[in-house]
């Protein structure tokens, strides 16, 4: 399944609990996530970052997140376990709030650039196939769908890439599936689908 059709999907599928968690989200609905906002119009949906200039509803560290055992029906992480000193531990708290059978979507980098903001926070590390078996091993069930290929993570090199997205983003999904580089390890990250 392509990553477009993992995304939507798996979305759709947390949307549909009543406390949804975006853990790392700041201000509510940004980014990639603008689009599916209307799918959590009947949710109590929150977002939790480590500070209030956030613009997070629960401000607390992913490594020790400030609500209940088995309080939340889903949880999206996206672009956010890189970035954290313990990214294992993290995990574990993700669960550790999750009610049973709920619902996580995560999105780690793996052949990626650095993008760290100073000041706010670091950029640790890249996810690769045997760190996402690590991390997600005590989930009853884990998806993975990888966001390209071999050349989808090296135009993420290009110099002035963000400006040359409308070419290199078809380019490199031609390329990919052309040469199938997806079935092979490279890429530049890792969509992940679990349920506790």
């Amino acid at each position: 399944m392509k990553y477009k059709q993992f995304i939507d999907q798996k979305i759709r599928d947390i949307s549909k609990g009543k406390v949804i968690l975006d853990v790392g989200g700041g201000d509510p609905f940004t980014k990639w996530l603008a689009s599916y906002k209307n799918f959590f119009a009947d949710c109590d949906y929150r977002t939790m970052d480590y500070d209030i200039s956030t613009g997070a509803d629960v401000i607390g560290d992913i490594h020790k997140i400030p609500l209940a055992d088995n309080s939340v029906d889903g949880i999206i992480c996206s672009s956010v376990l890189e970035h954290v000193s313990n990214p294992i531990l993290a995990t574990q708290e993700i669960k550790r709030i999750l009610k049973p059978n709920g619902k996580l979507f995560v999105y780690v980098p793996s052949i990626y650039p650095y993008h760290a903001k100073k000041g706010h926070y670091p950029d640790m590390w890249r996810f690769f196939d045997d760190s996402i078996d690590m991390l997600f091993q005590d989930f009853s069930s884990v998806e993975i769908c990888k966001f390209g290929g071999y050349f989808r993570a090296m135009f993420f090199f290009v110099p002035m890439q963000h400006k040359l997205q409308f070419i290199l983003k078809p380019l490199s999904g031609f390329l990919d599936n052309l040469f199938k580089t997806e079935k092979r390890s490279t890429t530049a990250g890792y969509y992940i689908y679990a349920i506790k």
